[in-house]
Parts: C-alpha cells; structure tokens; sequence
C-alpha cells in the first residue's frame, strides 16, 4: 500500500488524515524513500524494502509497518496515537 492509499484507508476508517500533500520531491531526495505524504496529523513514507523502513524508524523513534514509515503530529495525542497504531496494521493487510 501507497502512503497515499494509507491516507484515504484512514479517512475511511475514521482516524483523520486530512490535507494531504505529496512531499515526495523534497522528502525523497535525502532519504531512501519511495513516496511521502504530509497531512494534518501523519507524515507517511514508504520504502523499498522493510529493512530500509526499519533503519530509517529506529533511528527517529517512529512508528514502522513493513515497508510503512509514520510520524505522528505533535498536536495528536497518545490516545490518538495509540488509536493510529493499532489501526494502521490492519489497513496494511487489507
């Protein structure tokens, strides 16, 4: 799945994702990335290979599903956050 498909399955489901933006250009250039969106409260990426995705979460401290890269909004709250995790999971299997 996209980082842009992330973001609709999202809306879908009921967690916000709203005002995406395609920072592919910018974003991509200094980090192995294949594609990144920005909405109000995710910054998704994707990556080629789960090892990529890995070394790039855990150096930042993000969140990481397969080849799915996400960072959370500060404004978005634990509780929020910890409803996007548990989500995002189940939108990738889909």
């Amino acid at each position: 799945m996209t980082p842009r498909r992330l973001v609709e399955a999202l809306d879908r489901a009921g967690l916000p994702a709203h005002n995406p933006l395609d920072t592919t250009a910018s974003e991509c250039r200094s980090t192995p990335c294949l594609q990144s969106i920005v909405t109000d409260t995710v910054r998704i990426k994707s990556f080629a290979t789960t090892r990529q995705a890995q070394t790039y979460a855990a150096g930042r401290h993000l969140f990481q599903v397969a080849t799915i890269v996400v960072a959370f909004a500060p404004p978005l709250k634990p509780a929020q956050q910890r409803r996007y995790r548990a989500e995002i999971p189940e939108l990738l299997d889909r």
